[in-house]
C-alpha cells in the first residue's frame, strides 16, 4: 500500500518499496481525475479496470455484446494479449476466467459517456469505420494494442506525480477496495476470475490490513 511513509520514502529515494503496490481510494481518485483531464480516450477502460479488476487483455478483448449497460453487467470471455508483439485473440486464461459480473451506477454512466463518445468517432470516419465488435476502440474503430494501452498508462501515471504502480496493480486496487468494502473472499475470487480462493485470501488479506491501519489513521 502507497502509505504516506512508503510515499515520502519514494519521493526522498525514488524507491518503490515493492515492485507490487497499490493505490490508496484517494490516490486512485486523483489518478481517475487526471486521466478524464489527459487523456478522455482511454478514460472509461481505466475506470472498468479499477472498479470490477479486470485483467488488461480482458478489458482489451471486450465486445459489444459482452457489454449491457441497460442490466448494468458485462461477461468477460475473451482478451487481446500480445505474443511478441503482435496482438492474438485468446479465449480467458481459465473456466474462473469466464464470468460475468454487474456494474455500479457509476461505473455504467463513464461507460455509457464513452459510448457516446464512440459513436462520434464512428460518426467522423463514416464508412472508413471498421468493424472489429470490440467495446474499446481507438478513435479509429481499431482494437487498442495492450503495449499502448500500458504505455499510455505508464506516461499519465509519470505525468500526474502519484506514485508509480502498473497497469495491472489496479487489478490489485479493485480487490482490495472490495474486501474492504465487505465482500467476502468467495465474490472477490470470482469477480478477479481466479480459480483458487486460497490464493485470493493469502494475496489480500495481508494488504487489506495494511489498507485498514492506513485508511483507518487518515
Amino acid at each position: 500500500m502507497w502509505t504516506s511513509k512508503a510515499v515520502a520514502h519514494w519521493r526522498r529515494t525514488g524507491e518503490r518499496p515493492s515492485p507490487v503496490m497499490v493505490w490508496t481510494p484517494a490516490q486512485a481518485g486523483d489518478f481517475l481525475d487526471y486521466a478524464e483531464a489527459h487523456d478522455i480516450v482511454l478514460y472509461a477502460m481505466f475506470v472498468l479496470i479499477l472498479h470490477r479488476g479486470l485483467r488488461r487483455g480482458e478489458a482489451i478483448g471486450l465486445r459489444d455484446f459482452d457489454v449491457d449497460l441497460d442490466d448494468a453487467h458485462l461477461t468477460v470471455a475473451e482478451q487481446i494479449t500480445a505474443v511478441g508483439y503482435k496482438p492474438v485473440v485468446k479465449d480467458v486464461k481459465s473456466d474462473a476466467g469466464e464470468r460475468s459480473m454487474p456494474l455500479g451506477p457509476s461505473t455504467v454512466s463513464t461507460l455509457r459517456e464513452y459510448v457516446t463518445r464512440r459513436d462520434g468517432w464512428q460518426q467522423a470516419c463514416g464508412d472508413d469505420w471498421p468493424d472489429t465488435v470490440r467495446f474499446f476502440v481507438r478513435p479509429d474503430g481499431q482494437p487498442w494494442h495492450p503495449d499502448t494501452v500500458s504505455k499510455r498508462f505508464d506516461a499519465l501515471v509519470d505525468a500526474s506525480s502519484l506514485p508509480p504502480v502498473r497497469l495491472h496493480d489496479l487489478r490489485h486496487c479493485a480487490a482490495t477496495y472490495l474486501r474492504a468494502g465487505g465482500a467476502d473472499i468467495k465474490e472477490v475470487q470470482e469477480t478477479l476470475g481466479q480459480a483458487n480462493a486460497a490464493l485470493t485470501s493469502d494475496t489480500y488479506t495481508s494488504v487489506l490490513l495494511e489498507f485498514q491501519r492506513t485508511v483507518g489513521s487518515a
